[in-house]
């Protein structure tokens, strides 16, 4: 589907944000998977904003939580997504299991790890919920789609950056 101009120009922003932390910059698509690029989307379980940070882990990345809500404000709900996906990339070591761990959580993917033989998102994936199981190809779908690359030669975080 075709973004709309305002999801549009809220891109260059994401990638700005994204860039100052060291994470590929077409991860910033991940934000239309979890939120259709509405700044002000909100889940039934309470997840906001354009990454949809549960208030936990948005207050774990810096981002106030009480009004005014951080999450809502796109660049820093950015920033705070690029310091998760570097720490869950430093943790898993791809960004499949990044994405996994961003989704269904870091301790359920380290579970699946440790009770699997295999360490790739494709040998656990069985033993994730179903919902992750999907929302990993599509977030790299979208980036393919969106970005015209191949997801899986997205290079790790650079050392540019490391948050702020």
């Amino acid at each position: 589907r075709q973004v709309d101009s305002k999801g549009q120009s809220l891109i260059s922003p994401l990638k700005r944000s994204f860039l100052a932390d060291g994470i590929p910059t077409e991860l910033v698509w991940l934000a239309e998977v979890e939120s259709s690029l509405e700044p002000d989307a909100e889940s039934p379980l309470g997840a906001r904003g354009l990454f949809q940070f549960m208030p936990s882990t948005a207050e774990r990345f810096g981002l106030r939580t009480a009004k005014p809500d951080e999450r809502l404000v796109p660049e820093k709900s950015a920033r705070a997504a690029a310091r998760y996906l570097r720490l869950l990339h430093k943790e898993f070591g791809c960004w499949f299991l990044a994405l996994a761990a961003y989704n269904a959580g870091e301790g359920r993917v380290s579970r699946a790890l440790r009770n699997s033989a295999v360490k790739t998102f494709d040998g656990v994936a069985v033993h994730l919920p179903i919902e992750t199981q999907m929302y990993v190809p599509k977030v790299m779908a979208t980036v393919a789609l969106r970005e015209k690359v191949d997801p899986q030669a997205l290079p790790p975080p650079t050392t540019q950056g490391k948050g702020g």
